[in-house]
């Protein structure tokens, strides 16, 4: 049997704790009840780190993506059609151990658990960006929070579709948008690709100086300005777009600006 998650294994002996607590000190003594505290604060430190300990545990003892996501993956996610090898076993153990890593929670009128072909989704475009670097967790941002819709926040209260916060490690996403941006790639802004993009400039150090020169039209064509209108932020840094086009349209950027390309292959560790 595969275990994904040794926190909820670890659930069991403390219930047995609590039932055999209640069982002496119904049948015997009721002083006996005050051990029940024992595993009820073993609960609570358990219920704190399960994140790190199922990502300890899956590390050590990888157990694989459960087929529907590979299905999904295979589907959806077209850099995934070009991996063979090590770097396709690669990008699937980190998927696994950052799926498992990362806190993911659906906001509306309360907190739900967001579907995994969701969490996939935006977990896919961190490790693709991050396939060949060491930090595929990128950095602190362990916490993901997906809206239906744009969103204002104390950061910024004007309606939008993405933000990083690393004070807070949290990135929020538009749901709406990333999946259209992953099923329509030359109509919508890839918003799981700024995000991370973002996330990685706060966590490494040393981008490269870029050709100051406007990026082509000819990318994507796209202006800044529909850029603007579709992520809802009153402005994004150029290297921020140079990232977006790289990995997004790779071909065309590297054919038009290719000293740019070789620069950015170099920060990504890219071979």
């Amino acid at each position: 049997m595969k275990i994904h998650s040794l926190s909820k294994v670890l659930v069991i002996p403390l219930l047995v704790m609590v039932v055999f607590v209640y069982f002496i000190s119904e049948k015997w003594d009721r002083d006996y009840s005050v051990f029940v505290f024992v595993p009820a604060v073993l609960g609570v430190i358990l219920y704190i780190f399960h994140g790190n300990i199922d990502y300890w545990y899956l590390k050590k003892f990888p157990v694989g993506l459960d087929r529907p996501l590979i299905g999904w993956i295979e589907k959806y996610f077209t850099p995934y059609k070009k991996m063979y090898g090590d770097i396709k076993n690669r990008f699937e153990n980190r998927l696994e151990w950052y799926l498992n890593g990362r806190l993911f929670q659906a906001v509306g009128k309360e907190m739900k658990t967001v579907p995994e072909d969701i969490k996939c989704m935006v977990a896919c475009h961190a490790i693709w960006m991050t396939l060949y670097l060491d930090d595929y967790l990128v950095g602190d941002f362990d916490r993901i929070f997906m809206y239906k819709h744009h969103f204002p926040t104390p950061k910024n209260n004007t309606l939008h579709a993405v933000e990083t916060d690393s004070e807070d490690g949290v990135i929020i996403l538009n749901t709406n948008l990333c999946t259209l941006a992953v099923l329509h790639p030359k109509d919508y802004y890839n918003i799981m690709v700024h995000a991370f993009a973002e996330a990685i400039l706060q966590t490494k150090a040393d981008f490269p100086y870029l050709s100051e020169e406007a990026i082509p039209e000819e990318v994507c064509g796209w202006k800044t300005e529909a850029i603007l209108t579709q992520s809802g932020l009153e402005t994004i840094e150029d290297r921020i777009i140079h990232i977006h086009h790289f990995f997004v349209f790779h071909e065309v950027y590297s054919r038009l600006l290719p000293e740019n390309t070789k620069k950015l292959k170099t920060y990504f560790n890219i071979p």
